[in-house]
């Protein structure tokens, strides 16, 4: 997921049909009998039907699921369940007391447009479905500055009743919230996808120094630089708008009152309480870059984390103690991926060692973010076109820059550290990708999205939305003469992208990446080549997964490369892929997907639509594809949908 603002909208999934016992008239499957006692056949395999390939204006427009899901049993016995698409609600629509997806600020009023109308996203991005006291609340992330998250409580059909924004003054606010996952202890992890709100920007000796626009009061940042469009200053402009802070000083690392740079891209935490209320964390030590999602392995202790953008890490967090419930202040060591390569092909293959950049608490970063630094407190920054490396200096490539930089420690440090040692913690976790980097950690990878645990095979799979720019061999910079500085991956360029697999130890640690679905471009002159940039018969910019169990893996789909965004199963053990559901053409999909079994014993399992008809799509050629229908899309047609899909079997899935 990117830097967007655009319509979206969201589709809530679910309502199952109950597993039913054996023997049972309403379709369960037959028990057999063996010497006088009665067993039931166990599941082998599930599959889906296929979606066909969207063929006319009325399937560009729609949401497609697979029209049933088939069971194959231990005895040779299959059963199929119906599946179909339902609407909820509309995003922008009143449940209960609430305004699903409206903006507010930092005491939970609306934040009005400059006619005084009401402001919404409709960017929903994560989803994860939380039981407490048998009600499911349905945790929804926006991914628009500035930032916001809504808890929904459903009823036994999974109709949303009541509706309400999460506050997250405690932590001054959030931004940009991305991908998340469910916690072991029945929590919720999302990511602050910060995407330009890199310190690099803030800082008057940095050479990317980004000098924001305002009014003419001198202190309400318009959300341009030069008059133009600028996301870092957007972002600034929106965390003002949301805290109120009219101090924030751009001579000054745009710190001010309530507001500076360090502290947005982490980790946050949200729980919920058994009357429904919320409590939120926000987890520093997973440090500061631009977070997709956190997932926690089953020790309860080790997190991965991945990074969207350009040039950007694979982070791992082992905590010092495992958890069982919501905790605000988590202590442990984070480690950045530095991969070697062994192969090239099939999206290549890397072994991995884990560079350690640190050891802190949540309470200890949040003291140093607290001091109001700039880049320039923690880091020397040199001449990037000249970098002295015989003084310690190293060039690296992060974020889609070249910076030269060493820790600014010994007789060079700033009076806002009372230490060295507080100079490196600060270097892990509010810079960590720079000082990954530093250390000699791979910071190449390209557009990280989504991970997934998988426990039947103890693998993690990773998806990487375009095979290019840092994980090119040699790639050049468009604004240098000099090629990326490390070049640890060194593979040939795929728009489509794909989805790896990583092999963990009996410790949950990452020993090997290699490539597991692999999208397919299209040249000019092949088959869908008029329509399609990727093969429809596979992935394009795979995004949200999810692993649901008996092998199935989720992919979604990110991609200006399918006219519409699709969902696959891809079945780990038959190594098949099957196209399940399309969305309305210019739409991504997220939230891809949460799941929980109902008082009633419903199954409710949630697909989000983000921003419908707002997204360009191309050939083969680059050309647009059916721009028509974005164009002239309505402002209800561009609103977001909540639905479900209904036919699963609860207790089919393990996971």
């Amino acid at each position: 997921m990117g830097k967007k603002f655009l319509v979206s909208a969201i589709l809530s999934s679910g309502l199952a049909l109950l597993l039913s016992g054996c023997g049972s008239d309403d379709g369960g499957s037959t028990s057999t009998t063996t010497g006088g006692s009665t067993s039931s056949p166990t599941v082998q395999s599930v599959s889906f039907k296929e979606v066909p390939l969207p063929a006319s204006d009325a399937d560009l427009k729609s949401v497609k699921v697979s029209p049933a899901l088939t069971v194959t049993y231990s005895d040779g016995s299959t059963k199929e369940y119906p599946l179909s698409y339902e609407v909820i609600a509309k995003t922008g629509d009143k449940i209960g007391n609430g305004e699903f997806g409206m903006f507010y600020d930092v005491d939970l009023q609306p934040i009005l447009a400059d006619d005084g109308s009401k402001t919404y996203s409709n960017n929903p991005d994560a989803n994860s479905l939380i039981k407490i006291n048998n009600t499911a609340y349905l945790i929804t992330h926006f991914e628009e500055p500035p930032g916001l998250l809504y808890k929904t409580e459903l009823d036994n059909n999974g109709k949303a009743v009541k509706t309400e924004p999460i506050d997250f003054k405690s932590v001054g606010g959030t931004i940009i919230n991305c991908a998340g996952s469910l916690t072991p202890w029945n929590t919720h992890l999302g990511g602050e996808e910060d995407y330009d709100l890199n310190p690099r920007y803030a800082d008057k000796n940095s050479p990317y120094y980004t000098d924001c626009d305002t009014k003419d009061d001198g202190k309400t940042f318009t959300g341009t630089a030069g008059g133009q469009k600028n996301y870092f200053c957007k972002y600034v402009a929106g965390a003002q708008k949301y805290l109120k802070d009219y101090s924030i000083d751009k001579n000054n690392g745009y710190n001010g009152d309530k507001f500076t740079p360090y502290n947005y891209g982490y980790i946050i935490e949200v729980g919920v309480n058994p009357d429904g209320t919320t409590k939120v964390a926000k987890h520093y030590i997973t440090g500061k870059y631009t977070p997709e999602l956190a997932i926690v392995m089953p020790d309860k202790k080790t997190l991965y984390i991945s990074d969207d953008g350009e040039a950007k890490g694979l982070y791992k967090l082992v905590l010092d103690q495992p958890q069982s419930s919501f905790n605000p202040n988590w202590s442990g060591t984070l480690y950045m991926a530095k991969v070697t390569q062994i192969s090239d092909q099939n999206g290549g293959e890397f072994n991995i060692d884990w560079v350690k950049l640190g050891h802190a608490s949540d309470n200890e970063i949040k003291d140093l973010i607290n001091r109001k630094l700039q880049m320039s407190d923690i880091f020397m920054i040199g001449d990037k076109k000249n970098c002295d490396t015989t003084n310690d200096y190293k060039l690296i490539y992060e974020d889609g820059q070249l910076l030269c930089i060493k820790p600014r420690t010994g007789a060079d440090r700033s009076s806002k550290f009372k230490s060295d040692d507080e100079v490196l913690k600060a270097a892990a976790f509010l810079e960590s990708r720079k000082y990954g980097a530093y250390l000699g950690a791979t910071s190449e990878f390209n557009k990280g999205e989504g991970l997934i645990y998988d426990p039947d095979k103890n693998v993690v799979y990773f998806a990487i939305t375009s095979i290019d720019k840092g994980m090119l061999d040699n790639y050049k910079l468009d604004n240098y003469k000099s090629q990326e500085p490390a070049n640890h991956i060194k593979l040939s360029k795929n728009i489509c992208g794909a989805v790896y697999e990583m092999t963990l130890d009996s410790n949950y640690n990452g020993t090997k990446l290699k490539g597991l679905v692999i999208g397919k471009p299209l040249k000019q002159g092949d088959n869908y080549s008029d329509q399609y940039a990727c093969d429809p018969n596979s992935i394009s910019n795979p995004d949200n997964i999810a692993y649901l169990g008996n092998g199935i893996l989720l992919i979604g789909e990110d991609t200006a490369y399918h006219p519409s965004n699709m969902v696959w199963a891809y079945d780990t053990n038959k190594k098949t892929l099957t196209r399940i559901a399309y969305v309305p053409i210019g739409a991504e999909i997220t939230g891809v997907f949460a799941r929980t079994t109902l008082s009633n014993g419903q199954y409710i399992m949630t697909m989000n639509v983000q921003h419908p008809y707002e997204e360009t799509r191309v050939n083969a050629l680059g050309q647009p594809v059916r721009d028509d229908l974005r164009k002239n899309a309505t402002d209800e047609d561009r609103k977001g949908i909540v639905g479900f899909i209904k036919g699963i079997p609860a207790g089919l899935f393990k996971y």
